[in-house]
């Protein structure tokens, strides 16, 4: 008897230490990751904060990447300028004078290019004369082709500017005039206090303080006959 009274002791000891058993739940214990299991109750090292990572690296951050590709940015970085060419006759003075176009979604305060096969004799009007930039060429220098425009006080050409940038009075011997590609920017001078312009100024792969902007050109055009 005392023997079944063991067995039947020993049977429900057992029976209540299996009641009182509690399994473990494995999981990550860090709210800040992507897999945080707020039920966990044993840490296997499992915390991962990629998955669903913000574009700045943050788990479930309100950060998101703009139709330029840009994190946070303000979907105007890749917005190119557009340069062409407007009027084309020939004045009073028996000289050809061209109108430049501009089109622009963004702040300039700097640019440089070049005309085929020309010489630049001057440069007035436009929207550069209007926001005080000087329109620099040289008829007799190395590159009389070549036009540059700023400011000396920083003033800027502002954003969705449309309209004549400058005229131009021009000499060739070719029958078209045509835009060079190369070498030719439109640029801003970073503002230091401004993130944005920080994140452009890298994007353009310099990191000279100044970003330079995506430049889309015009066709050729035709050189009325001289009278």
């Amino acid at each position: 008897m005392k023997n079944l009274y063991k067995i039947l002791f020993l049977i429900l000891f057992f029976l209540s230490c299996d009641e009182n058993v509690v399994e473990a739940i494995h999981g990550c214990f860090d709210s800040e990751a992507c897999n945080y299991n707020p039920n966990a109750t044993y840490d296997n090292n499992s915390c991962e904060f990629e998955s669903c990572a913000d574009c700045t690296g943050i788990p479930f951050g309100e950060s998101i990447i703009d139709d330029c590709g840009v994190c946070n940015g303000d979907d105007t970085y890749c917005l190119p300028v557009d340069l062409s060419f407007g009027n084309i006759f020939i004045n009073d003075a028996q000289q050809i004078e061209l109108e430049i176009l501009i089109n622009s979604p963004q702040n300039i305060n700097g640019f440089q290019f070049y005309l085929n096969d020309t010489e630049i004799m001057s440069a007035f009007g436009g929207v550069s004369e209007e926001y005080g930039f000087e329109v620099i060429v040289d008829p007799n220098g190395q590159s009389p082709d070549l036009i540059i425009g700023f400011s000396f006080t920083g003033n800027i050409i502002p954003s969705q500017t449309s309209g004549i940038l400058t005229n131009l009075i021009l000499n060739t011997l070719s029958t078209q005039v045509c835009f060079n590609t190369e070498n030719s920017f439109f640029t801003k001078s970073v503002d230091p206090s401004i993130e944005l312009d920080n994140v452009y100024d890298e994007l353009d792969g310099t990191d000279d303080d100044v970003i330079q902007y995506q430049v889309t050109f015009g066709n050729c055009i035709n050189i009325p006959t001289l009278n």
